[in-house]
């Protein structure tokens, strides 16, 4: 090794295995260019949706899932894949005997799959904004691919219309192969950087109560973290009253007990996800999984805690 080489953050090392990972994320690293898109993308993004609790900012919660407890993106994306694989399927049976009923199957199904792209770039812009790094340039080559792939099928769609068929399934083949490596990049942002995941289901908890903390330390009105059990737990006294859920925000990990609380709602410092501290429920995107809870009970002047269910 070369003690005068300049030092590379493993943020920006891709994986060395498989081959087909590290090769991918070689391609998003040597593609700086993207970030010049990234920013100006997402400054719009963020001025269109606006700070938690305006109207606007109900829509970034709709895109992303709050309603349904689950993002909403990864649900829409399979109406475009789907589709055009089906597609893809009628354009190869009309290309062996022409039938005129395969050709306008396939190009009612083709339309189907851009209604489809529509809901599907919404969805991943709401859970897009709010990553950074490494992963928001993966997440732009992502949308990128994804604007040309769509980009292609209109012109497929319009070109069927015109009766140039053979050259319409030719854009559509190839938009099709770009599919699959865009959902390659969708599943390297999904599974291996976690965005999306509910970040508290790997922490575990007890089934007894826990022991967490003096009663007198716990002050009204701030925050307090505590483990029990393997699970960080951030505490709220509200008069005799006493909150728990769990500290690790299910967004993106954030600490809980280091973020901001008001009326009732405690807001991740990172992202400013919005969770009620009675319920651990939501309040705000980007987060869409609540928070799990705790029961509360004092005795002999300690606090303790019980998990109460499942991330």
């Amino acid at each position: 090794m070369n003690p005068t080489a300049p030092t590379t953050s493993w943020m920006d090392t891709p994986p060395r295995f498989p081959l087909l990972r590290h090769y991918s994320s070689l391609l998003v690293t040597r593609m700086p260019w993207l970030d010049k898109l990234t920013t100006p993308l997402q400054n719009w993004s963020n001025k269109v949706f606006g700070e938690p609790g305006s109207e606007s900012y109900r829509l970034k919660d709709f895109l992303a899932g709050v309603w349904l407890g689950h993002p909403l993106h990864p649900v829409l994306v399979t109406i475009p894949i789907g589709a055009w694989t089906a597609s893809l399927v009628l354009d190869l049976a009309w290309l062996a005997d022409q039938d005129d009923g395969v050709a306008r199957s396939s190009d009612i199904i083709l339309w189907l799959g851009l209604a489809g792209a529509v809901g599907s770039a919404t969805t991943g812009l709401s859970n897009w904004v709010d990553t950074d790094g490494q992963e928001q340039r993966t997440g732009m080559l992502h949308a990128l691919l994804n604007g040309g792939i769509t980009v292609l099928n209109l012109s497929s769609a319009v070109l069927r219309i015109t009766g140039q068929r053979r050259t319409a399934i030719t854009l559509a083949s190839t938009a099709y192969g770009l599919t699959i490596y865009s959902a390659y990049l969708g599943g390297e942002l999904a599974y291996s950087n976690g965005i999306g995941v509910n970040r508290v289901i790997p922490e575990g908890g007890s089934d007894d109560f826990v022991a967490v903390l003096d009663e007198r330390e716990l002050e009204v009105g701030k925050l307090k973290r505590v483990d029990v059990a393997g699970i960080p737990a951030v505490l709220l006294k509200e008069g005799d009253t006493i909150h728990a859920i769990a500290a690790t925000c299910s967004h993106l990990g954030g600490p809980l007990d280091e973020g901001t609380y008001e009326d009732g709602v405690v807001h991740c410092p990172w992202h400013n996800s919005g969770f009620r501290m009675c319920d651990g429920s939501v309040v705000n995107s980007p987060a869409v999984y609540a928070q799990p809870t705790f029961a509360v009970r004092r005795r002999a002047g300690k606090i303790e805690l019980r998990r109460l269910e499942h991330a």
